[in-house]
């Protein structure tokens, strides 16, 4: 039966110690609380800028195999034209000697 007493007075002491530092809780929970804010904010910008070198990364990727294609398509038509140079010379009949 004394157990419900003594944890009613232990309940209640806690409550008028918190209530007494309210002011020291309400200022540790701001401090907290902008501590918070601040490490999200870094955050943020931390994966903006990850984001940002990820896409210069990719766009870079992109413009040098776009270049490449374009450089294999010049040197296949470079050699297509090649061939053709070759085919046709090799197509000729030698002109006969009048005598």
């Amino acid at each position: 039966m004394a157990l419900p007493f003594v944890l009613g007075l232990a309940v209640g002491a806690g409550a008028i110690v918190a209530f007494n530092k309210s002011d020291k809780l309400k200022e540790v929970a701001g401090n907290l609380f902008n501590k918070s804010k601040d490490v999200a904010n870094s955050s943020l910008e931390k994966s903006k800028e990850t984001v940002e070198d990820v896409k210069q990364t990719i766009n870079a990727t992109a413009q040098c195999i776009k270049e490449k294609k374009e450089q294999a398509a010049l040197e296949e038509a470079k050699e297509e034209t090649e061939a053709k140079k070759v085919s046709v010379k090799r197509g000729r009949k030698p002109k006969a000697k009048e005598e």
